[in-house]
């Protein structure tokens, strides 16, 4: 049990890293991810207090927490990250204040030199002399000449040392600057590590707890589950054939511009839409991955699943039209949204408030989640399909 928990706890986290693909890597950059990592973690541990009764554990709780440890273990990646970064920068900074060490050593050499020099041959002291022990004028003219060109040089290294010296000085506050952040993220990453351990006691003691309860009825789940598994089958075909049909639709050119203009305004938005419940956390991820606590079984998620409150409301993400509303055995109340050539699908409603054709803005409520005594019910089961092709809608989500 103990691997197979270990085992879903790594297939969700996958889920969670997957997204983060980006280019460069900065250190303002996983700033932004830990900020959206805590902020998942405090509307999960919002929605665990909510939903969290004196029963037994139930599976949405122990899918809150594997949620909770697998935004902790994102934390705790971007801080690692961030050490790395600190400890590239601190070595290019030693490096190069070495290297401005050893140009004014240079410097001061070649200055002490000069200084020398001129007071060995008495041009410090000495200048009237050696203007008039000039042979005639034409002389006393280069000799002047040479001596300009001297002190000239002899202030322009004066001025490079001392500016090579406020270059040290600045490089050296930077390295201090970069030594305090190594420091304070290696202090909040073993900070983010206690709590992770005491999130992953947490989620073994009540997997073990809820595994032992549920092996009592391992077969209802598993009917369960083959009844979902058969429920989305049947509305990725509804999906596909709405799909279908709408692309076999004749429009003028306005309409086709307007589908068009509203499919590129849907896609412009990937990345930034809102979460269709309000406070909602994702406990299913997009994909196949194993059951938390039914060994051998797998589960094939077509979209995401988000928890909420009791009878929370579900909203619309964008703009469009209600494509169709039917309700399916598994997944209860399903509303289908057009966005020209995409589609959002909000399933496991117990209360839908709009009808087909109906037109519908960003965020506005569509139905609401179950509100029984069971808080495993209170789920939103959400799909995004672009033509006959379903998405990963973590992807499109704001985070």
């Amino acid at each position: 049990m103990r691997r197979f928990a270990i085992i879903f706890l790594l297939t969700l986290c996958c889920g969670v890293f997957a997204p983060k693909a980006m280019g460069q890597v900065t250190i303002k950059s996983l700033n932004e991810q830990i900020a959206r990592a805590e902020a998942e973690i405090k509307r999960n541990e919002a929605l665990l207090s909510k939903i969290k009764g004196e029963k037994a554990t139930t599976l949405n709780e122990l899918k809150l927490i594997a949620s909770r440890i697998s935004s902790r273990m994102n934390i705790v990646a971007s801080l690692n990250e961030q050490i790395e970064i600190c400890r590239r920068n601190i070595a290019a900074k030693e490096e190069e204040i070495s290297d401005l060490e050893g140009r004014i050593d240079s410097l001061k050499q070649e200055y002490a030199e000069m200084i020398y020099a001129a007071y060995k041959n008495s041009l410090l002291n000495n200048s009237l002399a050696f203007l008039f022990s000039a042979r005639d004028f034409q002389e006393m003219t280069l000799r002047i000449d040479y001596m300009r060109r001297y002190n000239r040089l002899r202030e322009q290294k004066a001025a490079e040392l001392d500016s090579l010296a406020g270059v040290m000085v600045g490089e050296k506050r930077l390295l201090d600057a970069q030594l305090a952040q190594l420091e304070e993220s290696r202090n909040n990453r073993d900070k983010e590590l206690k709590t992770l351990r005491a999130d992953e006691q947490t989620y073994k003691k009540n997997s073990s707890r809820l595994a032992a309860n549920e092996r009592k009825i391992a077969g209802q789940i598993r009917q369960k589950e083959r009844e979902k598994q058969n429920a989305q089958k049947q509305l990725q075909r509804l999906v596909a054939e709405e799909a279908r049909r709408q692309s076999g639709v004749q429009r003028s050119a306005a309409e086709e511009k307007v589908r068009v203009e509203l499919s590129n305004n849907f896609a412009q938005n990937q990345g930034k839409f809102p979460c269709p419940v309000s406070g909602g956390v994702i406990i299913d991820r997009f994909g196949r991955h194993p059951h938390p606590t039914q060994r051998g079984l797998i589960v094939d998620n077509k979209g995401v699943n988000i928890a909420g409150e009791r009878g929370a409301s579900v909203r619309t993400i964008f703009e469009g039209t209600v494509s169709r509303v039917v309700f399916i055995k598994g997944l209860n109340n399903c509303v289908m949204v057009n966005h020209g050539s995409y589609y959002t699908v909000y399933s496991n409603l117990a209360e839908v408030s709009v009808k087909a054709n109906d037109r519908v803005g960003r965020n506005e409520v569509i139905g609401t989640l179950p509100a029984t005594d069971n808080n495993d019910d209170w789920y939103l089961h959400f799909e995004l399909w672009k033509g006959t092709t379903f998405l990963n809608p973590e992807l499109w989500l704001a985070r």
